[in-house]
């Protein structure tokens, strides 16, 4: 099989003050929203609750890279096989779902579930002065793939011979 890239893609994440904020931003909006209905204190001081907890949970997975199943690196080698890190040192090679979000400023990678029962959560690239060189060509492959991800695997093995 021909090489798909010249160089392989690495791509080590790391705590994202950005993140951070817009997090805690997106978190303190729901709990005014939530104030502001007209309904019962009890439902309001639950829902603000569950705002805090998912918040925080969100928060430490994504913006601070906490927990064991954040994830810490992600590689696609010349062949175009996408290669995930956890923190746990676990590794993943999932495929693409179609819904994966390209943008230069925002970047969200999106999994198939193929057939496990574990579900990968979404990888978020925020733009940051690091890695640009290698988020350019990831974002450059990632609009390659989804052009191509709609043929059948029948026609890719008989193009690949």
């Amino acid at each position: 099989m021909k090489p798909i890239l010249h160089q392989a893609i690495r791509i080590q994440f790391k705590s994202s003050g950005l993140m951070l904020g817009l997090l805690s931003l997106i978190s303190i909006i729901c709990c005014w929203i939530l104030l502001a209905l007209a309904i019962a204190p009890t439902i309001k001081f639950a829902g603000i609750l569950l705002v805090v907890a998912s918040s925080i949970y969100f928060i430490l997975r994504d913006a601070l890279q906490m927990l064991p199943w954040s994830w810490q690196v992600l590689e696609l080698d010349a062949k175009g096989q996408l290669t995930l890190t956890d923190r746990g040192g676990e590794k993943f090679q999932p495929a693409l779902a179609g819904n994966t979000f390209i943008h230069p400023m925002l970047t969200i990678l999106n999994f198939k579930r193929a057939g496990a029962k574990l579900v990968l959560p979404p990888v978020i690239f925020l733009f940051t002065q690091e890695n640009t060189d290698d988020l350019r060509r990831l974002r450059v492959w990632l609009r390659w793939a989804k052009h191509n991800q709609n043929l059948d695997q029948e026609d890719l093995g008989a193009t690949n011979d």
